[in-house]
């Protein structure tokens, strides 16, 4: 071995098991992150030094066993994400995330968990433990990175393995132990006003999830009358019928005059086929709108058609999550009056964001408190009122629903917190 080699051997050892530990406790996952991300964008090495670092690490992993991650050096992949990286860091950062994302070695999404980009320590040992499970399953025969049923084959194996208590948790499944610490962050985030909210829900969120409720009735039933196909008027409405029926069915949606004449006229029902459209749950070929094969599932789904219907009531920039958020905390606690709710609200939401002309005006509560309350009755969730001085509260298919909603905020995958302080402009959430 040439002297340069020599002191290569040196600087690689000391980078990748710094402790003195074998090579052969290195991951494939491990040698992929170091060769397409940490040796080009945290090594001060020249483009000539990075190749030969790779070559080296080849051998000296070949010289351990550990033939598939000698492999990830001298591959093409390798030779490519560093000639990205030669070209500029955006496309060196593009061309890292294409090389993970299609390693049989990366854990992929699945519906019980979604991996975040920010991870806490047990989220950090899950994802490790993980790819060592799927490196083993490679080894082993068990999953064939070329076989037509892989990505089906390997699905399984991760939902399994985070559903099946693991001894590095203490006999706990990792599902429980993320969902723990993820809960955990949510429910110490700031600012304080907004910690004092959600104490009345911590409780309710820490018990097992019941078998839900036949929830999102209103979006259920518009599912169910599109079917097989509806055809659409000329200026592209829902037919006058099925307006017809929903105004039969939801007299309150439109309790002034003789009824609707079309779906302009009743926006609850064109929020519904809004909501249908954003989730894919429906479909249109020329003025024929149908049920898409996301839609019968969730027609056939309580579980699914809650959550969906959750994530609507939510929002979708971080303000309308955050009013949503403390909203559902204080309706938990106690039906509320349409003042007192915002007075409840406002605190936190000009706590956790800024404007670059000055604090956040009640008024901008206010309209963020309107949605969440029409989305809740359009929905269901939320009781109708018997007059503006009645109090605001939850129905009994709206108390699951919070939880719901709740959860898909506190067990979710982090990254882009909602919680954190930033502009309420929602053109400056980029």
């Amino acid at each position: 071995m040439l002297a340069e080699d020599t002191a290569m051997v040196q600087r690689l050892l000391g980078w990748l098991v710094p402790d003195g530990d074998p090579l052969a406790v290195l991951s494939a996952a491990g040698v992929e992150r170091f060769c397409w991300y940490e040796l080009p964008c945290k090594w001060d090495a020249a483009a000539a030094e990075q190749h030969r670092a790779v070559v080296v690490l080849a051998v000296l992993l070949a010289g351990a066993g550990r033939v598939r991650a000698a492999a990830v050096c001298t591959s093409e992949v390798t030779a490519e994400v560093l000639a990205a990286w030669e070209r500029s860091e955006e496309a060196g950062f593009a061309a890292y995330r294409r090389a993970a994302a299609a390693s049989p070695t990366t854990p992929q999404d699945v519906p019980e968990l979604s991996w975040g980009q920010v991870m806490g320590v047990q989220e950090t040992l899950a994802y490790a433990s993980l790819e060592r499970r799927l490196e083993q399953a490679l080894d082993e025969g068990e999953l064939d990175p070329d076989g037509r049923t892989f990505p089906d084959v390997r699905r399984r194996l991760v939902q399994h393995w985070l559903t099946t208590a693991q001894p590095v948790f203490g006999g706990r499944t990792p599902l429980e132990e993320i969902r723990c610490e993820r809960r955990a962050w949510w429910a110490a985030a700031p600012p304080m006003e907004r910690r004092v909210l959600l104490a009345a829900v911590l409780p309710a969120l820490e018990e097992a999830s019941a078998a839900p409720a036949d929830t999102a009735e209103p979006l259920k039933w518009l599912l169910e009358q599109i079917g097989d196909g509806v055809t659409l008027t000329q200026a592209g409405y829902l037919p006058r019928e099925l307006v017809a029926a929903a105004f039969a069915r939801y007299p309150h949606w439109y309790p002034i005059g003789k009824g609707p004449r079309s779906e302009a006229d009743l926006f609850q029902l064109a929020h519904l086929r809004e909501l249908a459209r954003a989730h894919r749950l429906v479909a249109k070929r020329h003025r024929v709108l149908k049920l898409s094969a996301a839609g019968r599932a969730q027609l056939a789904d309580p579980r699914l058609r809650e959550r969906t219907a959750a994530l609507a009531w939510l929002g979708s920039t971080a303000a309308e999550r955050q009013v949503a958020e403390s909203a559902l905390c204080a309706l938990w606690a106690e039906p509320r009056l349409r003042e007192d709710l915002c007075d409840v609200v406002h605190p936190v939401l000009s706590a956790s964001f800024a404007r670059s002309d000055g604090p956040v005006e009640v008024t901008e509560t206010e309209r963020l408190l309107w949605r969440f309350w029409h989305t809740g009755r359009e929905l269901g969730y939320l009781e109708q009122e018997r007059s503006p001085d009645a109090p605001i509260s939850l129905t009994a298919t709206g108390r699951p629903a919070a939880l719901t909603a709740l959860r898909l905020l506190a067990e979710g995958p982090h990254g882009h917190l909602p919680h954190v302080r930033a502009h309420c402009d929602e053109r400056s959430e980029r």
